[in-house]
């Protein structure tokens, strides 16, 4: 007789989940039997902390567009799961965690359901089996319409009761109605953008399904664009009028426009940094959001609204808008964003004595990335990096930790869109001081899958090893306006590539700089899992630190070193 585990399992997969990250415990062990053990369950993959399996649901929903679902026991559980699930929060991310109950301690799951209720929108604790489908049900249907995190707290004598019976309802949730625009909304945003002659767009997460419809309202507009972290590849790189990312430590390009322009069009910036926004005075702001509650602005900030499906709404307005006849603006933005990436170009072909530029490392990749590959950053440096220089065509895609910048979480986010995606390539950026930090555990549990991974595309982990937590190096020179502060030496010595091997991964070592492109083309050639190992210049500002220092333009012609081989060592 199938017990509710079993139940929930098969409910899970009805509803289109069909991967489960989590870790093992008596409390929860009839759920992962039952996901282990039942041939059209979702697959269990068991991460080494709460926390990653966590982070690797939220990857899962952030790269599909469904749910992701994590499992975890209660107690310390519990605490370590929330990282991960602030996350999901705090970037918009349908999430369902499922967390044990000791029915021998009551006030377990109480204590349980206090803490996730701080971070879910939905949050029961299941007293009975006969409970449970209704439960799991409203929990999903929060989770998906509400874009956020519901959780569940089960007891284990719950989990292994026998089902009660037929799960009531229909197997698929339908998802809720799309808003349409209001048609007076759409006439006073047309009015307003009409009469603008420095338009800005900012496309934010839920604005990258409207991606297209982004591109015609651009050109009709004669405007910039900019985006948001989190929608980094709503839009190929190639655009000549596109800026980069807007935010705090963001695009320079992105920055100058939202500083020159005289109007704005949010197109489902929720996401966006309101300190980024310009002077409601001086600037006519239009904002299109699936929800009221969604517009990243206050509610006394004077703003044409727009309240509706973001590419329904666009779809709608475009042919309200005239054709902007002064494409002086256009030329604006298009001779700005092609200095600024010539720039960038010139910085990363930059490298002194026998260091590597950490910025030739990301702009060397961009030249090689295969079709469809998924780009996954960490916080740090690394992000710095990739906001400047990984340059994304269309079908790529980009993930990362937004607003919480959790560090660590590039490596759970890699294992998890290699899962979630298996016929993607996928490339993680990440600083040694976040590897340290987490993602070292989760290669562990890429060695546990090497079997099933290795024919795969390939999985990289790009570690920059710099021996510095360098972000908080050049915060700390920034703040004090002093280049000369010395490193952060905050990140203890670790030959990455030989702590691979040990794990029994591939792994590839390079300290040359003039070998990271063929370095990155033998990479990206081969199949499977690999650490690739950069050993970095720590000395490089980023773009937002470049003011403190000018030891990137006064340094010495770089030494032309002969070529060597590079160290490449197999598992």
């Amino acid at each position: 007789m199938v017990n509710v585990s079993g139940a929930v399992a098969a409910r899970l997969r009805s509803m289109g989940v069909d991967r489960v990250y989590g870790t093992p415990a008596l409390a929860v062990d009839p759920l992962i039997g039952a996901l282990r053990g039942a041939p059209a369950a979702p697959d269990f993959v068991q991460a080494r902390g709460e926390e990653s399996a966590a982070l690797m649901a939220c990857a899962q929903a952030k790269l599909t567009g469904g749910l992701g679902c994590c499992v975890a026991p209660p107690g310390a559980g519990v605490l370590r799961l929330l990282g991960g699930l602030y996350d999901a929060a705090a970037d918009r991310v349908p999430v369902l965690a499922l967390v044990g109950a000791d029915p021998a301690a009551r006030q377990v799951g109480g204590h349980a359901v206090r803490h996730l209720a701080e971070v879910s929108v939905y949050c029961e604790e299941v007293s009975g089996p006969e409970l449970m489908d209704d439960a799991l049900h409203r929990a999903v249907r929060a989770a998906l319409t509400d874009r956020a995190v519901a959780s569940l707290v089960v007891p284990r004598h719950v989990l292994a009761a026998p089902a009660p019976g037929t799960p009531s309802g229909a197997a698929r949730l339908v998802p809720p109605p799309l808003r349409p625009p209001a048609v007076e909304d759409l006439r006073r945003a047309a009015d307003a953008l009409d009469d603008a002659g420095k338009t800005v767009v900012v496309v934010g997460n839920a604005g990258r399904p409207a991606s297209g419809r982004v591109v015609a309202v651009a050109q009709l507009l004669g405007a910039g664009v900019v985006t948001t972290a989190l929608a980094r590849d709503a839009l190929p790189d190639d655009l000549p009028y596109l800026a980069g990312v807007a935010g705090p430590l963001g695009s320079e390009a992105a920055a100058t426009l939202l500083r020159e322009c005289d109007t704005l069009l949010l197109a489902g910036a929720e996401d966006l940094d309101p300190a980024l926004l310009p002077d409601p005075g001086r600037c006519r702001i239009v904002t299109v959001d699936r929800e009221p509650d969604d517009c990243p602005l206050d509610s006394g900030t004077p703003a044409v609204r727009v309240t509706g499906d973001v590419t329904a709404c666009l779809e709608a307005l475009a042919p309200l808008l005239r054709h902007a006849a002064d494409r002086a603006w256009r030329t604006r933005v298009e001779q700005l964003v092609r200095a600024w990436r010539d720039e960038g170009a010139a910085r990363s072909r930059r490298y002194f004595g026998t260091s590597v530029n950490p910025r030739s490392v990301v702009a060397e990749l961009s030249e090689r990335l295969p079709d469809r590959a998924v780009v996954v950053t960490d916080s740090g440096t690394s992000l710095d990096w990739w906001t400047r220089h990984l340059r994304l065509r269309p079908g790529m895609r980009s993930l990362l930790s937004g607003h919480l910048g959790l560090p660590g979480a590039a490596v759970p986010y890699a294992v998890a869109a290699r899962f979630a995606a298996p016929d993607r390539p996928v490339i993680a950026l990440v600083g040694d001081g976040a590897l340290q930090g987490g993602g070292l555990n989760e290669l562990l549990t890429v060695r546990r899958h090497l079997d099933r991974l290795a024919g795969l595309p390939p999985l990289v982990f790009c570690v920059f090893n710099n021996g510095d937590l360098n972000r908080l190096t050049w915060q700390r020179r920034a703040a004090a306006g002093d280049p000369l502060i010395p490193l952060s030496a905050e990140v203890p010595a670790l030959p990455y590539a030989e702590w691979a091997r040990l794990a029994g991964l591939p792994a590839v070592r390079c300290d040359r700089p003039r070998h990271v492109g063929s370095v990155w083309a033998d990479v990206l050639a081969g199949r499977g899992p690999l650490l690739l190992e950069f050993v970095v210049d720590g000395e490089i500002p980023p773009d937002w630190a470049a003011g403190v220092s000018t030891a990137e333009d006064s340094r010495p012609a770089p030494l032309r070193m002969p070529l060597t081989k590079f160290l490449r060592v197999s598992g």
